[in-house]
């Protein structure tokens, strides 16, 4: 067995033709039939059923595919680090994160890599949590980086960054206290995210069991028109404190955390499964977990203008 006959079995897998896989790889389709055949007798089993239309994987065909693209991934991985080696790591990159994320991070991470590694160009996807996690088992983004939620107690060690959400509002006139007990939140004009959105079902899902009636004016799924609506119509958000940081910082929004029961949210960084990470890919995964453990993860001070 050799990385070559291993190549040839992959394909035939993926094509479910010895002679298409010939074709793709430059062989005869004689030659695709013998390193199978040279494979079969040394794992002692038939890989494939042959029908009329094609093949297909027999149970030890199945077993052994995903091995062996295992060790084509690796063989290309070590191939990637000694030519690189010597080198600063280049390469496209793509990376998935959800819109309250892209702010705070993606422009720290560019003016870092243009400044330390030009050579690495990102790809930026927005989504959210749900076409994340597809597009990293689809491979079309090699770094997923985005939001889960639940209730207890603050835990800041735990994940890349984890924050109480809160109530915010505009500054001006705000009275109320640090905290705020979830009951309260009937009390309020909400414009909150849409049913599907990982925040908008845990809140929900928390006012169905305490009966608390929620008075929600809008969805927004986009945190820049949560925060117009906010602005201008003197709505209420649900956010994660470091969403609004500036917003606070220069006096415009105040916040509350939101307590009994606390919600926390917290954000993980994922890699695609269908290939490791290149140097490239492993250094945006390192400077953007760095960038995200220093988000501030509990509402700053309000600051009043």
């Amino acid at each position: 067995m050799d990385l070559a006959a291993l190549r040839v079995f992959v394909r035939a897998s993926d094509m479910r033709s010895f002679s298409k896989a010939a074709v793709s790889l430059g062989l005869t389709q004689p030659t695709v039939s013998r390193i199978i055949g040279e494979l079969e007798a040394e794992w002692d089993g038939s890989l494939f059923y042959r029908t009329g239309r094609g093949v297909t994987l027999s149970e030890l065909g199945t077993e052994a595919v995903s091995r062996a693209r295992f060790l084509l991934r690796e063989a290309e991985q070590i191939t990637e680090d000694i030519k690189a080696h010597s080198r600063l790591p280049s390469g496209d990159v793509a990376v998935g994160l959800p819109p309250s994320i892209v702010g705070p991070t993606v422009s720290e991470l560019v003016n870092e890599l243009r400044t330390d590694l030009p050579g690495i160009k990102l790809q930026i996807y927005e989504g959210f949590s749900d076409q994340i996690e597809r597009w990293l088992a689809e491979g079309t983004i090699d770094i997923g980086i985005y939001s889960k939620y639940r209730e207890g107690l603050y835990d800041k060690t735990e994940f890349l960054l984890e924050s109480q959400l809160v109530l915010a509002g505009l500054s001006k006139d705000w009275n109320l206290p640090e905290e705020i007990d979830f009951e309260q939140l009937s009390e309020f004009s909400l414009v909150l995210p849409a049913h599907t959105n990982g925040l908008r079902v845990i809140v929900d899902n928390i006012a169905r069991r305490m009966k608390v009636r929620l008075n929600v004016i809008a969805n927004a799924d986009s945190t820049i028109v949560q925060k117009e609506l906010a602005a201008r119509c003197g709505c209420f958000m649900i956010k994660a404190p470091h969403t609004i940081a500036a917003e606070q910082q220069q006096g415009l929004f105040c916040s509350s955390v939101i307590r009994n029961p606390f919600i926390n949210r917290h954000v993980v960084l994922v890699t695609g499964r269908e290939k490791p990470l290149n140097r490239a890919g492993r250094e945006v995964a390192v400077r953007l977990t760095k960038i995200l453990r220093q988000l501030p993860a509990i509402s700053p001070r309000n600051k009043k203008p």
